[in-house]
C-alpha cells in the first residue's frame, strides 16, 4: 500500500515537473565561434571580447549557456544546420540571412592597412595600393572592393601574426585586418615595432559584427529579440562600455600617417 502511494505521489511529481524540465532544456543555448583575437580565445579573460558581451546578454536574457570554440567553417556550418544555437561573432550576408538570425550589430570592425614608416604611400583609394606587397589573411573576406582588386601584390599567410612579422622584417609593405585584432597581436607579440609603423587614417571599410542564431531553433526569433534588448540595458548601465574598456584599453596605438 505504501509502495504505490510512494509511485503514484512520484508519478504526479514528475507530470508536474517536465514541463519544467523541457523550459531549462530550452533555456540552454549552445554558443560557438571560431579563433579570432580578440573577440573570441580561450586564451583571453571570459573567452574574449565578443565572446564575454554575447554570454553576458544570453545571461541578462535568462538563458544559460554551453560554449564551444571550433574552426569557422565547422561553428557556421553547425549554426546553420542546428547542431549550435548561437554563433557568437558572424558578418551578416543575404545567403547567412536564409540560414540565421541576426541580432543589431554589437561591435563595428574597421578593417585597416598599416605600412611600414617611410616607403611614401598612401590610401586614399584602392589604386594607391597598386604594386605594394601587402600581407593578407587565407580565406579572410576583407570587404571594401579590396577582394576584387588586383593591384597589389599579395602575400598570404594563415595568420595575421605572421604577416606582421614579415612587416616588421621589411619582407612587405603593408598589412591589411581588422584594427583592433591588429592592436592586439601588436601589444601581445611585438610592442616596439609600431615606431617603424605607420596607420592610414582612411578605413579600407567598416563592418557590423553580429550574433546569429540558428533558424533551426524555433525560438530564433525570441532569441534574438532578448538579446538586443540585453545589449540595450548594457549601454545604459554601461557595463557594455566596462567590458570592451577592460579588453582593448591597453593596447599598443599605431601612429597616424599625416
Amino acid at each position: 500500500m505504501i509502495l504505490k502511494v510512494f509511485l503514484r505521489r512520484t508519478l504526479t511529481l514528475a507530470l508536474i515537473l517536465a514541463p519544467f524540465c523541457h523550459a531549462m532544456d530550452q533555456a540552454t543555448l549552445s554558443v560557438t565561434g571560431s579563433i579570432w583575437s580578440p573577440y573570441i580565445d580561450q586564451t583571453l579573460p571570459n573567452n574574449g571580447l565578443a565572446a564575454e558581451l554575447v554570454s553576458t546578454a544570453l545571461k541578462r536574457a535568462g538563458y544559460s549557456i554551453k560554449p564551444t570554440v571550433e574552426p569557422w567553417s565547422r561553428a557556421y556550418q553547425g549554426a546553420s544546420i542546428g547542431i549550435y544555437d548561437v554563433l557568437a561573432a558572424v558578418w551578416r550576408t543575404d545567403q547567412r540571412a536564409e540560414l540565421l538570425e541576426f541580432s543589431e550589430p554589437y561591435l563595428f570592425n574597421d578593417i585597416i592597412i598599416i605600412a611600414r614608416a617611410g616607403i611614401g604611400a598612401r590610401f586614399t583609394k584602392l589604386d594607391d595600393l597598386t604594386g605594394f606587397r601587402i600581407g593578407v589573411v587565407e580565406g579572410y573576406a576583407y570587404g571594401g572592393g579590396f577582394d576584387e582588386f588586383n593591384g597589389a601584390v599579395r602575400v598570404s599567410n594563415h595568420h595575421l601574426i605572421q604577416n606582421l612579422l614579415l612587416l616588421d622584417q621589411g619582407k612587405i609593405d603593408m598589412v591589411i585586418g581588422d584594427s583592433w585584432s591588429i592592436q592586439h597581436a601588436i601589444t601581445v607579440y611585438l610592442p616596439d615595432a609600431p615606431k617603424n609603423w605607420t596607420l592610414m587614417p582612411k578605413l579600407v571599410t567598416r563592418r557590423a559584427l553580429h550574433v546569429g542564431v540558428s533558424k533551426a531553433n524555433k525560438n530564433a526569433a525570441e532569441i534574438i529579440k532578448a538579446i538586443n534588448a540585453s545589449f540595450v540595458q548594457m549601454r545604459q548601465d554601461e557595463s557594455y562600455l566596462e567590458i570592451v574598456t577592460r579588453h582593448t584599453g591597453d593596447y599598443v596605438m599605431l601612429p597616424v600617417k599625416s
